[in-house]
């Protein structure tokens, strides 16, 4: 019996977060995974002004960001843009010995605000090794050299391990801001 729960609960998340946006990271740069002619998506937060959109959003940047004032700028009730970087861990393939390393993925966030709705455009920009490996999004990859780029220059991806990863950092984001957003209406604490 426990098995067919398991089963029903792992369906119904797939089933949810079909529906839920999301956005993927190409050669040329991020897209919306539903509309891939979009660069951007729409958080639809019906019935909630714009100006209290942006300050719920400036709210969950200050509690998510250590130093939140370095890493946005600010354009009152209208814009927010974050030029930030996540610590991540890479998973190293058995040529390259294995285990995990620590890397930061490197990012902008331009948000956007209006009644009802969020628009953000994210921009990738490197997810960088120690101080001297630097990952962009158009790279080469040679033997015995480290890879410079998440896809090659016809647009094949080099590296999926980095590829998923900024993947998840993305969607992570939109999953939490529009979770924190959504939980307003009910600020019982």
């Amino acid at each position: 019996m426990k098995k067919i729960v398991f089963v029903c609960f792992i369906l119904m998340m797939g089933f949810c977060d079909s529906f839920a946006q999301s956005m993927k990271i190409t050669a040329n740069g991020f897209i919306d995974a539903n509309d891939v002619s979009k660069k951007y998506i729409v958080l639809n937060l019906p019935n909630i002004s714009k100006e209290r959109l942006f300050i719920e959003t400036i709210k969950y940047i200050n509690a998510n960001y250590p130093r939140p004032e370095e890493i946005t700028n600010v354009l009152e009730n209208e814009q927010i843009v974050i030029t930030g970087h996540d610590w991540v861990k890479v998973g190293l393939g058995i040529l390259d010995g294995g285990g995990d390393v620590d890397a930061q993925y490197c990012y902008k966030y331009d948000l956007q605000f209006r009644d009802g709705k969020i628009r953000l455009e994210p921009i990738f920009d490197c997810i960088k090794y120690g101080s001297s490996t630097i990952v962009s999004l158009i790279g080469k990859k040679s033997f015995g050299s480290p890879t410079s780029g998440l896809f090659n220059e016809k647009g094949k991806v080099i590296s999926g391990r980095e590829v998923e990863i900024v993947d998840q950092q993305i969607n992570s984001f939109i999953y939490s801001l529009e979770k924190k957003i959504t939980s307003i209406t009910s600020e019982n604490w």
